[in-house]
């Protein structure tokens, strides 16, 4: 179906920098795009990109962080706090001076267009699926169409069309920008035709792919990053982008002739910042999407908020940045329909506040740019970059279950403790550091009720214990320790589905399940990542469930859970 063609970003030009090393001063040299770390003879250049979320980082009480995360770059010993590295600029001596470059322009495109304008259409289906349809060919992003995603955390904010699923099954391929289940969702997904052809990025851990592939998909292609592949007997030329950081996410570019249209979904500093000119931008705008800050119990309520309000303007300051480097024609907003609608999550909807498509009105009207508002409008109609038509076609939507339907059946889905699977579970997990781990499984609203593991990744032996809440609490108050700890109060039916389905743990947190407490508060990245990444699926997680010897709840944990749900059935 595809052929590779090219690496895209051929020729990119760099701005090179000279430095007199006499006017260094000795340690840390803060400069606009980098810093310089000085020490005796030994120089070290960094840029100022931070590799989660691409923040700019700053110098603040003789620390470097992000204000977006708070992540914290230890510049002497060339890596994060949470153990990940940081690139070094490589640099020239010359005479008293450095020379180095840093990326400052805009990338070129080698481009297969075609002489032809004709039409296609844009369909916005839901959250991050919109179908590109053309004479010659269709295909579709990312479905999340109906149901919950995130183990009941998150919920669409709108119906689908009722047509979804003929939409998604007659498209000739859907692209799965990455494993997060509002884009991998696993319920719209069972309904697609097993035959249909898929397109991901080539991740080092597979994470998609094996995930597609525990649901039944076999004609998968993994597509290697940064390189134009060309459809077929066609005008569609498909790039797929890595996001800029450590998380394994993607974004894609694709042209139709003239028309050029870059979709970074959600990801986190689309292709390290190295963004081409195109006809059109789509990308998330709402902000919101994590459970952080309100799920982090090392940060009191006025701290959160602080955060949130800082974590909405990044978001916008973001997208603006992006769209004043590509000067697209057309901003297309989606991949933030979500809401979350349980009543045990009340009080995350009323803090969570988001951003709104008109938050970037003023600013796309001065630049020029249309906003293609898909809140209001599903269908788009485009004759080469020309917008011809805009439609609004919401007749016959989806009758989707009420939320506490859905909740009621994962709670007696999974409501049943397997101790020796969970034991096996993580003595397989092959995952090492120096971290402790302690859970605590809940009820809807963070209570406990003494089901308590304890696993110390930095043994030699990875053993899980069965503690009381008691003791598993004063465990990790105990200071005699230096390793890493992390204490999760997670809802009970919430962490049984995620290691029965061998299903990633950032959902957990994403979706608020579970609540975090660190000592010390630093992001435990290679915990989630391995958790998120290399341990899921049925390929990778070969821990067997085992019916027959299912643990269930003792009878006051059950008592109090049926007297949770009674309680709360009404208010959901």
């Amino acid at each position: 179906m595809f052929v590779k063609k090219n690496k895209i970003f051929e020729k990119s030009q760099k701005e090179k920098i000279e430095i007199k090393i006499s006017e260094l001063k000795n340690k840390l040299n803060i400069f606009e795009d980098f810093f310089i770390f000085k020490e005796d003879k030994k120089i070290r250049i960094y840029d100022r990109v931070c590799d989660h979320a691409g923040g700019k980082l700053i110098s603040k009480n003789n620390k470097i962080i992000c204000p977006i995360h708070n992540w914290e770059f230890c510049i002497k010993k060339k890596k994060y706090t949470n153990g990940f590295n940081k690139k070094e600029i490589k640099f020239k001596n010359k005479d008293d001076s450095i020379e180095f470059f840093i990326n400052k322009n805009i990338p070129q495109i080698k481009q297969y267009k075609t002489r032809s304008e004709n039409n296609f259409k844009i369909k916005f289906i839901n959250h991050a699926c919109i179908k590109i349809e053309h004479e010659k060919f269709s295909f579709a992003t990312d479905p999340w169409c109906y149901g919950p995603a995130f183990n009941n955390g998150w919920w669409l904010k709108k119906n689908s069309r009722k047509n979804w699923l003929d939409e998604l099954n007659t498209c000739d391929f859907l692209y799965i920008s990455h494993n997060h289940p509002d884009h991998l969702h696993k319920l719209s997904l069972e309904d697609v035709d097993k035959s249909k052809k898929i397109i991901i990025p080539k991740f080092n851990s597979d994470s998609t792919g094996l995930l597609l592939e525990d649901l039944g998909f076999r004609n998968i292609d993994r597509l290697d990053f940064n390189y134009q592949y060309k459809m077929k007997n066609t005008p569609l030329n498909l790039s797929i982008l890595k996001s800029g950081d450590f998380r394994e996410d993607s974004g894609l570019y694709f042209s139709i002739g003239k028309f050029t249209s870059l979709m970074d979904v959600d990801s986190n500093n689309i292709n390290f910042s190295k963004l081409p000119n195109v006809t059109m931008y789509a990308s998330s705008f709402s902000g919101g999407a994590s459970g952080y800050p309100l799920m982090f119990d090392n940060f009191s309520e006025i701290d959160k908020k602080k955060i949130i309000i800082r974590n909405r303007n990044f978001i916008l300051s973001k997208k603006k940045q992006n769209m004043s480097k590509i000067k697209p024609k057309y901003f297309f907003p989606y991949a933030s329909y979500f809401s979350e609608n349980l009543l045990r999550d009340s009080s995350v909807k009323e803090m969570n506040k988001k951003n709104s498509i008109d938050d970037y009105k003023s600013f796309c009207d001065s630049n020029n740019t249309k906003i293609l508002n898909t809140e209001n409008n599903n269908e788009f109609l485009f004759n080469g970059e020309k917008l011809e038509k805009v439609t609004n076609s919401s007749k016959d939507e989806v009758t989707d279950k009420k939320p506490i339907e859905y909740l009621k059946k994962f709670k007696l889905k999974y409501s049943n403790i397997d101790e020796k699977y969970i034991k096996k579970y993580f003595e397989e997990s092959k995952f090492s550091e120096k971290l402790q781990l302690f859970i605590n499984l809940t009820d809807d609203n963070f209570i406990s009720y003494d089901k308590c593991y304890f696993i110390d990744f930095s043994s030699k032996k990875l053993s899980l214990k069965k503690l009381t809440m008691i003791k598993l609490e004063e465990k990790f108050l105990n200071k005699n320790t230096k390793k890493n700890k992390l204490y999760l109060k997670i809802r009970k039916e919430s962490f049984l589905a995620t290691i029965y389905e061998k299903d990633p743990w950032e959902d957990l947190l994403i979706g608020f399940s579970c609540k975090v407490l660190r000592e010390p508060n630093i992001y435990n990245a290679k915990f989630w990542y391995h958790f998120t990444n290399n341990y899921i699926s049925k390929n990778r997680v070969n821990a067997q469930l085992n019916c027959n010897s299912c643990d269930s709840i003792n009878q006051e944990f059950d008592k109090s859970m049926s007297n949770v749900m009674v309680n709360n059935t009404q208010k959901i």
